[in-house]
């Protein structure tokens, strides 16, 4: 027998009053005097006689009354059924069904997810009146929303009905731990707990990674799963990253990425089709074989013909598992920048023949009209002179904010009036440089890595890594910032970092008179690859699994205004309100579930950045535990695992649930007891007092 209030049992102690009551009147015993002393003797011994029976009587009957009330109120339970004086014990019932996009899949049997909800239902179609029920989802815990238990039956099969699997990932210990949470509260005798799941690897090691033992002795656990042996599957690939190679994009350009492919099944996959999409066009397509239970990396590059915000997708055809068949990436391609050119015409004019057709907006000036160009109207500058100590405070602050410029010494200015200059611009100390025309400095080295250089030496093998270097016989090398193309006695080519801006430095003015640079395919190559990489924002693409916390902080200095427009995977647009930090604004999204690619756009409809949201790689590596290391793991996390059962496929989910919680609450019976006895004392009192009356 079970208590389910056992602290009223402390109330037992009140059935000795009425024993305490029995001998307190016991010595107050009063003396009466009769005129004839025999007849007080005779009455005397048959009266004393009855009135003690009377009181046994009466003493039981009132004890009895006291127990069975703190009987009633403490709630006893049996582990049996008493029909007609019982009730049915109430229990609290959890289903913990995996909604995780493995559980997707259609085999000989069906769909495993249809099937977990059906067997669902059916254990709330098995629930009677007083039961109370909770449905944790375990993908959507990620949810701030907060479980608890229901009696209202229609609510719950609607709740059923409407959930779906779900991208985010799933973790069956958090699972558990919700369970253990609402459990805790629960007063019900009977606390089961069903566990509706595929024993994907994955899960099941959620549970091994932590220690704490869960729920108590009344708590029954139940495994009900999907898969009940490590049958092979059909052929599955999951796509499982996307990485780009290129740093700078460009319309009309080849964009190179990455992508890891992964074969979970028992057999060799032939000629998979891989595609890359840009905005939802093919631009991409490769086939590769992979071998059963191995990665595969492959590079993939497109070309996109369109500027702004690219959503780009690597796609598989459809397997056993469609979900995982995509994998969203996103870049954003500038439009043609717009370029202002200070210097002498000498310089401009080679540095206008390779940059003009890629400019939106190219404009001149000479150092003496510096003062009246508004810099923020321009996405780069391309300096080729000194400047006064107020232009260079404007510049220092241009940089400083965010602004990008390309730095060319002059050819026409005196070496220690530049060296002050660029002292001055944060380009730290320049190091003159003047070699001989019959051995003239070469450049020797370059990052072919850095975004300016990436792909355009492909096929070049000479030892500097850029085919013919331009012959130097004078040059005013930068010592700081990172080197790009490194010469004989410092740096050919720098970039440095100042604030929220970026510069770069060439060690040779864009003419003939220090170098052959002018007429080198390096030069046009540096020019227009400088303008592409210093125009182009600073893009703070954040990537998550789906049901992660995503917040985006937007830089201040790339918009205008605190107001955001989101475009979501399926286009709907949505404005929202940024939250104004001190790091800058700051994007809340939540912790969104549905995959795809989230654009976000400034009032002007200019992409600033974007949120790209996939499904967790490892929902599509479909390795199973068997039933034995699930059933092993799950009684290592419980208090009690001989609580934990494996329910029996083959039989009716409302019978395995009735045999789960047998069980009679026996308050009922109790109350009826102490009612019987409360009547009958009244009864033997009533009589009682009608014998002790005096016959006159």
């Amino acid at each position: 027998m079970t208590f389910l209030n056992p602290f009223v049992l402390f109330g037992l102690a009140a059935a000795a009053i009425p024993i305490l009551l029995h001998l307190l009147n016991l010595r107050k015993l009063k003396t009466v005097e009769f005129s004839t002393l025999r007849f007080l003797k005779e009455l005397q011994k048959t009266s004393i006689r009855k009135l003690k029976t009377q009181q046994i009587i009466l003493l039981i009957l009132r004890t009895l009354i006291v127990i069975f009330s703190v009987l009633a109120f403490s709630r006893p339970t049996i582990k049996s059924t008493l029909p007609s004086i019982g009730t049915h014990a109430k229990s609290s019932i959890i289903i913990v069904l995996d909604n995780s996009l493995s559980m997707d899949i259609t085999d000989e049997d069906g769909n495993r997810f249809s099937k977990a909800k059906k067997l669902t239902s059916e254990i709330l179609g098995a629930l009677e009146e007083g039961d109370e029920m909770a449905f944790i989802p375990l993908s959507s815990l990620i949810k701030n929303r907060k479980r608890s238990f229901s009696r209202n039956f229609a609510w719950l099969k609607e709740e059923i009905d409407q959930c779906s699997v779900n991208p985010a990932t799933a973790s069956l210990d958090d699972g558990l731990r919700a369970a253990q949470g609402l459990l805790d509260a629960s007063l019900h005798v009977n606390k089961e707990i069903y566990i509706l799941t595929d024993l994907q690897q994955q899960e099941i090691h959620s549970l091994e990674i932590d220690s704490v033992k869960l729920f108590d002795d009344k708590t029954s656990v139940f495994l009900l799963p999907s898969l009940e042996s490590n049958n092979s599957i059909d052929q599955n690939i999951s796509i499982d990253t996307a990485i780009f190679i290129s740093r700078v994009y460009a319309k009309d350009k080849p964009v190179e990425l990455q992508t890891k492919l992964y074969n979970s099944s028992t057999s060799d996959a032939k000629g998979i089709i891989v595609s890359v999409l840009f905005n939802g066009e093919r631009v991409a397509q490769r086939t590769v074989d992979i071998a059963a239970g191995s990665y595969v990396h492959i590079s993939l590059q497109g070309i996109p013909h369109t500027t702004g915000l690219i959503k780009g997708e690597i796609q598989i055809e459809n397997d056993v598992l469609e979900s995982d068949n995509h994998r969203y990436f996103s870049f954003i391609i500038s439009s043609a920048p717009k370029v202002a050119l200070i210097g002498t015409q000498l310089e401009t004019d080679f540095i206008s023949l390779s940059i003009a057709p890629h400019a939106s907006l190219l404009k001149s000036y000479s150092a003496n009209q510096s003062a009246s160009v508004h810099f923020e109207d321009f996405d780069i500058l391309i300096l080729a002179t000194t400047l006064s100590q107020t232009e260079m405070q404007r510049i220092d602050a241009y940089i400083q904010n965010g602004g990008s410029v390309l730095f060319f010494p002059s050819s026409t200015e005196s070496i220690a009036v530049q060296q002050q200059f660029f002292l001055g611009m944060g380009l730290g100390p320049t190091i003159f440089q003047e070699f001989s025309e019959s051995n003239p400095g070469i450049c020797i080295s370059a990052d072919r890595q850095h975004p300016i250089l990436q792909g355009v030496f492909k096929g070049f093998n000479s030892e500097n890594g850029l085919g013919d270097s331009p012959k130097i016989i004078k040059a005013l090398c930068s010592q700081v910032g990172q080197s790009i193309i490194s010469m004989q006695g410092g740096s050919f080519l720098n970039e440095i970092r100042r604030g929220d801006g970026k510069a770069m430095y060439c060690a040779v003015p864009p003419s003939p008179e220090w170098s052959s640079f002018p007429f080198t395919g390096l030069m046009p190559t540096i020019i227009y690859r400088s303008a592409q990489y210093l125009s182009a924002k600073e893009v703070f693409t954040l990537e998550k699994t789906a049901g992660q916390e995503a917040i985006i902080v937007i830089p201040t200095k790339s918009s205008a205004s605190s107001i955001f427009t989101i475009k979501d995977p399926n286009g709907f647009e949505s404005d929202m309100q940024a939250a104004d930090l001190p790091g800058g604004m700051s994007l809340q999204f939540g912790k969104p579930e549905m995959t795809g690619v989230y654009g976000v756009f400034s009032k002007d409809k200019n992409p600033i950045t974007s949120l790209i949201v996939n499904q967790s790689s490892k929902e599509g590596h479909l390795i199973y535990k068997n039933l034995q290391e699930s059933m092993s793991a799950l009684k290592k996390r419980l208090n009690h695992p001989e609580s934990l059962l494996l329910l029996n496929k083959n039989e009716s989910i409302a019978n395995s649930v009735a045999k789960a919680r047998i069980g009679t609450e026996l308050w009922r019976f109790f109350i009826l007891l102490a009612l019987l006895c409360a009547i009958t004392e009244m009864i033997v009192a009533k009589l009682a007092g009608r014998k002790a009356s005096p016959v006159i």
